[in-house]
């Protein structure tokens, strides 16, 4: 068919009728609704002696460009689904478009809409979409309809993300199905900013396959009341949002508990080894129970006079020394049995001292041995 002609205009079916012996003109002032789907028609023209016009019907048609509407500042809806649009541009004098129609086309920026504040509706599914490409959303139009949108239908676009889209705070109707959205937690990010969400459509999407999906959407907004096709329980639906306030609850009071005593679970914590038997000291990083008793042993014997007899000729006078000299170590805690000291076990002990000339030096403030290595005698 091509373009639209007066013709065509005076035998376009509409709801207002021709009355008798009006002329044309007067006629086409007064229509409002045109329906031109399904003509052939590939250019939008002659339509402006339709001053009232609010909507205009040409789905199913080969419309290129969007065009010649600068007169239709009165048009609220416009149906052009199905044609052979590359762009959204020439509607920047509808500023009381409220309904757009898009789906079927080859468009891929949502751009050209910053001029239409009262935009309710926008339906841009199923585009024709270059290999590899999806639908993109331009960001002066996404600000613009951000304060008035409530209707948005991007379903089979190639989206993975709609992360952008939670500034759209007054959606009450979304559809996004068929695409690849996997990512759970961004949904819930999205439904957190959209307070007043009624249906939600997003069958086909690869976080469907997830256990218990659908619980989890409905958990993530108190409003919808409509889920891929079916009505959400109320009685379901309560039962899930005490569900998900009582775990919320339990696992608040968890990580209270970890804050306030850090230490029971911490894995870095080293445990305090048990105080040796029969010893005052209680831990091994400090003192050293094991070497405890050596420095005693070390103290003891630089402090010991030479006698005729050894070192430790009287057993009594042995542990009299130790006691004075180590009042906190290991051995003070033994019995010491008198008939187990002998020369024949303990050679060393009972050796004739050595002379001054060749005795080691010892510091005095520390149990660090400052002489020549001591052979041991066997």
């Amino acid at each position: 068919m091509g373009k639209i002609t007066l013709e065509m205009l005076a035998k376009c079916p509409s709801h207002t009728k021709k009355k008798k012996d009006e002329n044309l003109q007067h006629y086409l002032k007064r229509l409002t609704h045109l329906y031109f789907a399904e003509k052939g028609v590939d250019e939008i023209d002659n339509l402006s002696p339709c001053k009232n016009l609010s909507v205009l019907y040409l789905y199913d048609n080969q419309i290129a460009r969007i065009q010649n509407l600068g007169f239709a500042t009165n048009l609220t809806h416009l149906y052009l689904q199905n044609n052979k649009l590359a762009r959204i541009e020439g509607l920047d004098h509808c500023k009381r478009l409220s309904k757009l129609y898009l789906g079927n086309n080859a468009i891929t920026v949502i751009e050209g809409l910053e001029k239409l504040e009262n935009l309710r509706e926008l339906h841009m599914e199923k585009q024709r979409l270059p290999p590899g490409e999806k639908l993109l959303f331009e960001p002066r139009s996404l600000e613009c309809l951000s304060r008035s949108l409530n209707v948005l239908n991007i379903s089979e676009n190639n989206i993975d993300s709609i992360d952008e889209l939670k500034s759209l705070t007054r959606m009450t109707q979304f559809f996004v199905e068929n695409n690849y959205l996997c990512d759970m937690k961004e949904m819930s990010r999205v439904l957190a900013c959209w307070p007043s969400l009624l249906r939600l459509e997003t069958s086909g999407n690869p976080f469907c396959t997830k256990k218990k999906f659908r619980d989890r959407i409905i958990v993530m907004s108190n409003s919808l009341v409509m889920l891929d096709g079916k009505e959400i329980n109320d009685t379901a639906k309560r039962f899930l949002i005490n569900w998900k306030a009582t775990k919320d609850a339990r696992r608040k009071q968890k990580k209270q508990l970890q804050f306030e005593h850090p230490s029971s679970n911490s894995l870095s914590t080293v445990p305090t080894l048990p105080a040796l038997k029969g010893s005052s000291h209680s831990t091994f990083p400090g003192s050293g129970y094991l070497t405890d008793g050596v420095n005693s042993m070390v103290r003891l014997s630089a402090a010991v006079e030479p006698s005729p007899t050894g070192y430790f000729g009287n057993p009594k006078t042995m542990t009299a020394l130790v006691q004075a000299r180590a009042p906190h170590s290991t051995l003070l805690r033994q019995r010491v049995h008198h008939s187990n000291i002998s020369q024949s076990r303990f050679p060393n002990i009972f050796a004739p001292p050595r002379t001054m000339a060749n005795e080691p030096t010892w510091d005095t403030d520390s149990d660090i041995y400052s002489g020549a290595p001591v052979p041991l005698q066997t």
